[in-house]
């Protein structure tokens, strides 16, 4: 029963915490060669901008995070579809911010992105920087139909490392799962956690390196880009990319972010057949 105080008047009492929640959802149609959107969602710190800058071929949406980073408990999620030979393409306003856990429970951003057949869908979001004791738990689902052409990327920066900072305590989680017409074509897992610098230490995970960043081109005949993307990889020696039909697979390592940029602009820019959104540039 409400006995008229605040949890703050009552001793021995702490206030619980304020958390963030956010939920984005979009959709687009294309009718005639022109790419429109079909249905918006948008709740709580999540909110998305439509720029016209790609034309009526296509819809760019930019992710905004209005709590201005994420922390422990906070849920951040999006929901994407580009129907039947739609063109959408995803990105974020800027870098996403984790910042250190009041305790062990992990921030949560859960992606789930669905493309129907001759649709093109891009997932395109800015580098991810984890702070000193800051938890993740990060997932990517996708559903692909038919011939539909996705591009991803995902970029971790473990702190900002012009400031001289180290990440000596946290946790990150990250899972990918993409389907086409229901069958799984791609999953991967990563986890790190506890004194995070000294773990990416070591030879088999990052090597002392600070940023790294996954990129997946899930298309047919994306395994026919290995060539052309190992080019645009060869002045990042931490870098590779392998293939099968169908996919191809980037992994990049640098020292910091601004090497990582210096490979992964160029590589995006290949793969996407077009600039990357704007707001990667300001």
């Amino acid at each position: 029963m409400y006995d008229g105080t605040s949890p703050s008047d009552r001793p021995g009492e702490t206030p619980p915490l304020q958390r963030a929640r956010g939920r984005a959802r979009i959709a687009v149609r294309a009718e005639g060669g022109i790419t429109r959107l079909a249905d918006l969602y948008q709740d709580g710190c999540a909110k998305l901008r439509l720029p016209k800058v790609y034309g009526p071929s296509s819809v760019e949406a930019v992710l905004l995070n209005t709590a201005g980073g994420l922390t422990g408990g906070d849920v951040y999620g999006t929901e994407a579809l580009a129907g039947p030979d739609a063109f959408l393409t995803l990105t974020s306003q800027a870098c996403e911010r984790v910042y250190r856990a009041t305790g062990d429970q992990p921030a949560r951003v859960e992606t789930r992105l669905s493309a129907d057949a001759g649709a093109r869908l891009h997932w395109l979001p800015q580098e991810t920087i984890l702070f000193d004791g800051g938890r993740l738990d990060r997932t990517l689902d996708v559903d692909l139909a038919g011939d539909a052409v996705f591009l991803a990327v995902e970029a971790l920066v473990l702190g900002r490392v012009a400031s001289g900072e180290t990440v000596t305590g946290g946790a990150f989680t990250d899972s990918w799962r993409i389907h086409r017409d229901g069958r799984l074509i791609f999953a991967d897992a990563a986890r790190i956690a506890g004194d995070i610098d000294a773990v990416a230490a070591g030879p088999a995970v990052l090597a002392g390196m600070k940023a790294v960043a996954t990129v997946v081109l899930a298309a047919p005949g994306a395994e026919e880009k290995l060539a052309e993307a190992r080019a645009v990889l060869d002045p990042l020696p931490t870098a590779g990319a392998s293939a099968m039909p169908g996919l191809l697979i980037c992994r990049l390592v640098a020292p910091d972010d601004r090497a990582l940029r210096a490979v992964l602009v160029p590589l995006l820019n290949l793969l996407a057949g077009r600039a990357l959104p704007r707001v990667w540039h300001l």
